[in-house]
C-alpha cells in the first residue's frame, strides 16, 4: 500500500468502477481482492520460510498487513506445521509403499485395507506400462518409482477414475 502501490492500482480501480453502477462498490471489491491477495502471498512466504521458525515471518508490513493479520496467518501455518501444497497433496516424504501402491506404516501394514489395490504377487509388472482399465488411458512410470507415482488420491486424468483401476500392461517385444 505505498503509494506507487497505489499509484500503480488507477487505473485497475478506474476499469473496475466502469463495470459496477456504485462507486463504493467497486472500491470494496478492489480493498477486499488486494487484501485476500496480501493474505494468501504472506501465507506463501511463511510456508516457503521452512518448518524450523519461531518468530513472525518477515515482509508482512510491504504487503500492507497488520501485525493481528499476520500473526494469525502465522500461526495458522505453524499448527499445521508449515506444510506445502505438495506435502499436502501427496503426503510428504514419510508415506510408506508397498510394491503395488498401497500406503502402509513403518510396520508394513495397510493404512487402507478396504481400497487396497488387489493381486498376487506376480503381477507385479514387467515394464513401466499402466493403462486404466475403464478409458484406457496409458502412463509411462519410470521404473522404481511407481509406488511414489500412485500416491494416496491418485485419480486417472482421463477419467477419473481410482488408482485400483490402472493395471500394468506388458509391452509385447518383436
Amino acid at each position: 500500500k505505498s503509494p506507487e502501490g497505489k499509484a500503480a492500482l488507477v487505473p485497475i480501480r478506474d476499469m473496475i468502477k466502469a463495470t459496477y453502477r456504485e462507486a463504493a462498490v467497486a472500491e470494496e471489491m478492489v480493498e477486499t481482492s488486494q487484501q485476500a491477495m496480501a493474505e494468501a502471498a504472506y501465507r506463501t512466504t511463511v510456508i516457503a520460510g521452512g518448518k524450523t521458525q519461531q518468530t513472525l515471518t518477515v515482509g508482512w508490513e510491504v504487503l500492507g498487513l497488520d501485525k493481528e493479520t499476520a500473526t494469525r496467518i502465522f500461526e495458522d501455518e505453524a499448527k499445521e506445521g508449515f506444510v506445502t501444497d505438495r506435502e499436502k497433496m501427496y503426503g510428504g516424504q514419510n508415506t510408506k509403499y508397498d510394491a503395488k501402491g498401497n500406503v502402509i506404516d513403518k510396520d508394513g501394514k495397510l493404512l487402507d485395507p478396504e481400497n487396497a489395490i488387489e493381486g498376487s504377487d506376480d503381477d507385479t509388472p514387467t515394464s513401466n506400462v499402466y493403462e486404466c482399465s475403464d478409458c484406457g488411458y496409458t502412463l509411462f512410470v519410470a521404473k522404481g518409482r511407481e509406488s511414489k507415482f500412485f500416491g494416496e488420491g491418485f485419480k486417472c486424468p482421463e477419467c477419473g477414475a481410482a488408482k485400483d483401476k490402472f493395471k500394468p500392461k506388458d509391452i509385447e517385444e518383436d
